[in-house]
């Protein structure tokens, strides 16, 4: 709300500071609501004085306004209210015709930039390289489904299988390492993996990479089950560890044995271009 502080001051130059308050107070409301009643319980508690208070500023303040079919209007308000809309209007419209001429700018510069850097289309695909590339799209989606099988036999609680970019990838990139891996092989393998102790609930990318070491059942140990005994590779580094040591140990005593015999007196070692005084 505009406050012309001129116009105002000499409009109320006989108000008390009380008045001052009571009249910017409905100015205020006035602005904010678009209407005053012509309630004085109303109009007391819009300026905060007492009933009493306001009985005796109403005679003061009622003339700035038009008392009109149960309401307080006020000029300067009004108009300004009118002139304010019409000038946020034309801002409005102004600013639309601005960001509409920016747009249209800008889908010339992307048009005209598409046509400069424009991709020249691909030549067209071979039979024979369209054919490989149905087939890849195919085998794909068959061990796709496979291992969605498989992920539902091993997951009753939530069947459905999770699959992401990062899965598609790596069942990709299987394939394509594994050009000759046939259906068959493929569960055989997956058949040998869901009767090893590993973690079935495992994203597909996390273990997919692995899953020709799947030739046969594998123990908790990662060793295969038909190689007997459940040694870990720990254990079996342990026990390497023990040989050697205990070989090292026969080596010494038997230098130790030889310790006490009278061999040659080692030569001592001289270097000429050492000082006696120096050692």
């Amino acid at each position: 709300m505009p406050l012309y502080i001129g116009d105002y001051l000499a409009d109320t130059m006989h108000l008390n500071t009380q008045q001052h308050g009571a009249y910017l107070l409905l100015l205020f409301h006035l602005w904010r609501r678009g209407s005053l009643p012509d309630d004085d319980t109303a109009l007391a508690k819009i300026t905060g004085l007492s009933a009493k208070e306001w009985n005796s500023t109403r005679p003061v303040l009622e003339p700035y306004f038009r008392v009109n079919e149960g309401v307080w209007q006020h000029n300067r308000v009004e108009r300004e209210r009118v002139r304010i809309a019409a000038r946020q209007e034309k801002h409005g419209v102004r600013a639309k015709t601005a960001a509409r001429k920016r747009w249209d700018k800008h889908t010339a510069s992307m048009a005209q930039a598409l046509l400069v850097d424009a991709i020249p289309e691909p030549e067209p695909q071979s039979e024979a390289d369209t054919k490989a590339e149905a087939s890849s799209a195919s085998r794909h989606t068959l061990f796709r489904s496979i291992l969605a099988e498989y992920w539902k036999a091993k997951n009753h609680t939530s069947p459905e299988m999770p699959w992401q970019g990062r899965d598609a990838k790596a069942l990709s990139d299987l394939l394509a390492a594994s050009p000759h891996l046939t259906e068959e092989q493929f569960r055989f393998m997956l058949a040998n993996r869901s009767r090893s102790p590993v973690a079935h609930g495992d994203r597909v990318y996390l273990w997919i990479g692995n899953i020709t070491r799947y030739q046969e059942e594998m123990t908790v140990f990662n060793r295969p089950a038909s190689a007997g005994g459940h040694a870990s590779r720990a254990e079996i580094n342990s026990d390497s560890v023990r040989s050697a040591v205990s070989k090292a140990w026969d080596m010494a005593q038997e230098h130790a044995g030889g310790a006490g015999k009278t061999g040659a007196e080692p030569a001592g070692f001289v270097d000429s271009r050492v000082l006696v005084a120096d050692g």
